[in-house]
């Protein structure tokens, strides 16, 4: 399995979709408790957005793991789904994260582009 844990910062709509997921793929699930840092609690960052709409709290929170020296990925999801899916399972296979902070705005997992996306990435893995 190329993903071994996923973190999330909080437990809302899109961190919920995302667990979901995983427990459907048998990852590893976890909900950032504060207890170390972000960059301590992560190899890395994946940043799911549409057509790069990004909030700055989530800008922030990718440039806090970059200027860590941690790896980060970015996900438009409204761009091409096999062509992302693609890259993100290359970005994982050179950078073999351990645990990954999840990323993204609520209203994501009403994009139907998303849900395809997690089931073409459940596919690869």
């Amino acid at each position: 399995m190329l993903i071994k844990e996923i973190v999330v910062r909080r437990e809302e709509s899109f961190e919920k979709s995302i667990q979901n997921w995983a427990e459907q793929k048998s990852i590893p699930f976890v909900v950032f408790d504060g207890n170390l840092s972000l960059t301590e609690t992560a190899d890395a960052v994946v940043l799911f957005h549409e057509d790069y709409n990004i909030s700055k709290e989530n800008e922030g929170v990718k440039d806090l793991f970059l200027n860590d020296g941690k790896f980060a990925h970015s996900i438009d999801i409204n761009g091409t789904l096999m062509a992302s899916v693609s890259s993100f399972v290359f970005w994982l296979e050179n950078h073999k994260p351990k645990s990954l902070v999840f990323i993204g705005d609520d209203k994501l997992p009403n994009n139907e582009k998303f849900v395809k996306y997690l089931k073409l990435l459940a596919d690869r893995l």
